[in-house]
């Protein structure tokens, strides 16, 4: 047990670093930030599988106070935005106050002295006075539940924990999921291997990205005139709350021109009419994540990809069973789908006020107050907490708005004073959440990882940009309780 810190962060990704940075510009130094993993980086760290980028331009995805002239591409890949983090958490001070590989299993408040300990999967514990959880959603891989799941023979992986060691040169290969990940790794996949069979429960909408390249010049000419990245910057910024949040909020006009370009994409590039039949959504655009690649269509156009339209029944010593029985036989298996949002959010215990639980709560702990705190949990703040993922912008950039808020906080905190939300505050606004959520495109009825088998959706926040902004601009203090720690 080491002395008390003022504020524990947990997670180096740019949730951490972000906070972090904050910390050091308000001039507290006693601080520390844990990660489970043995480097900095976080999804981008994690997430190393071929052709991973990210689908918000790069411009963009990144911190606002350090803009970066030297992207390679509107779309930059994984590399590049993994090298970003580290070098702002060089850059910023922050380096040096993270730790590496202290995976945190549980949290317990001390009612007596306002104190968190933090509990260390190697048995080692640390007591803080505030905790940011800066965890990202996309860390807890997820499998389909289907019968023969470790059976296959073969090698088999996660997206999200690739395997560097695998051969795939003319091989066999099968990938279950045809979503956000997969759409990259397909096109990468089909280059070298012999075979590849995709396995799609549900088309999705995928737009153009029209990635580009930077050239030289342009890279030099950003660099000497700064106001071309925040010009560059603030057209995204613009695209994404007047146009792609407008499908969020089920504009029916720009919906339907969107629904038409992709349904042209369609047709433009993939020949087979068979394929082209089962890669048209049957379901409101938006209501599942919108995807975007330059060469999906292009890939599954190719005779030696596979379609198969059906979800998969079992895994088997060879191969993968599809819905109707058929057996499709591959060298090497891989599981495009996507992250367990229930098991990250509860992926770390909380024990708050009066001995309150989080894994006790189930599904009903998954709520907070502005997605930053809950009423049994003092002082205990989320950078992206329930409720605070988006559809339409820079998840980075609401980031910051985040830690901005949190910073409000601080002074109150380091005080001795012990903060949370009030019940019926978190009450009323979770309420009115999930009422506007219900009238979000998300709701339309599609089936998708954003909504929960009881109706609900944890994951994303139902304004824009603009709305969180407003939001989290300041402390509204009344629908806080602020006491002293008991002496």
């Amino acid at each position: 047990m080491t002395d008390v810190l003022d504020v524990l962060v947990v997670g180096a990704g740019f949730a951490g670093i972000c906070a972090g940075k904050m910390l050091l510009d308000k001039g507290i130094e006693n601080f520390k930030v844990y990660d489970k993993s043995d480097a900095i980086g976080g999804t981008w760290h994690h997430n190393t599988y071929p052709g991973a980028a990210c689908d918000v331009a790069s411009h963009f995805y990144c911190y606002s106070f350090e803009p970066n002239p030297n992207w390679s591409a509107a779309y930059s890949p994984q590399p590049e935005i993994l090298a970003y983090i580290r070098h702002c958490a060089k850059k910023y001070g922050v380096e040096p106050k993270v730790e590496l590989g202290r995976k945190i299993e549980r949290f317990e408040w001390d009612i007596v002295n306002g104190l968190w300990t933090a509990h260390f999967a190697d048995g080692t514990r640390q007591k803080t006075r505030m905790i940011i959880n800066g965890m990202g959603g996309l860390h807890v891989p997820k499998f389909p539940n289907v019968e023969g799941l470790g059976d296959f023979s073969g090698p088999a992986m996660h997206s999200a924990q690739w395997d560097h060691t695998v051969d795939f040169k003319d091989k066999t290969v099968a990938v279950i999921g045809s979503a956000a990940s997969a759409i990259q790794i397909i096109p990468e996949l089909a280059k070298i291997c012999r075979e590849v069979k995709v396995f799609q429960r549900t088309p999705n909408y995928v737009t153009p990205r029209n990635n580009k390249t930077y050239s030289d010049a342009q890279k030099t000419l950003m660099a000497k005139f700064p106001i071309l990245t925040k010009l560059r910057r603030l057209m995204i910024y613009l695209e994404s709350e007047f146009i792609v949040y407008r499908l969020m909020v089920q504009d029916k006009i720009l919906g339907g021109l969107v629904t038409k370009q992709v349904h042209g994409l369609i047709k433009q590039h993939v020949k087979d009419p068979s394929k082209e039949a089962h890669l048209i959504p049957n379901y409101t655009i938006g209501c599942k994540r919108i995807l975007v690649s330059d060469d999906f269509y292009n890939t599954l156009s190719q005779s030696h990809v596979q379609l198969i339209p059906q979800a998969v029944n079992r895994i088997t010593e060879d191969g993968v069973e599809s819905g109707d029985g058929t057996l499709h036989k591959a060298d090497i298996l891989v599981y495009a789908t996507g992250f367990d949002i229930d098991a990250h959010l509860g992926s770390v215990e909380l024990i708050g006020a009066k001995g309150v639980s989080l894994l006790a709560m189930g599904k009903a702990g998954h709520a907070a107050y502005k997605g930053t705190t809950h009423p049994d949990f003092p002082n205990y703040f989320m950078v992206t907490g329930p409720n605070t993922g988006v559809g339409s912008t820079s998840v980075v950039h609401m980031i910051e708005l985040q830690v901005a808020y949190i910073a409000k906080f601080l002074g109150t905190v380091l005080q001795g004073k012990c903060v949370a939300p009030k019940r019926q505050a978190f009450e009323d606004f979770n309420t009115k959440l999930q009422e506007d959520l219900s009238r979000s495109v998300w709701a339309s009825g599609c089936d998708s990882w954003y909504l929960r088998d009881d109706g609900k959706i944890v994951i994303l926040y139902p304004g824009s940009a603009r709305d969180f902004a407003k939001e989290h601009k300041r402390v509204d203090w009344k629908h806080y309780n602020v006491v002293d720690v008991p002496a």
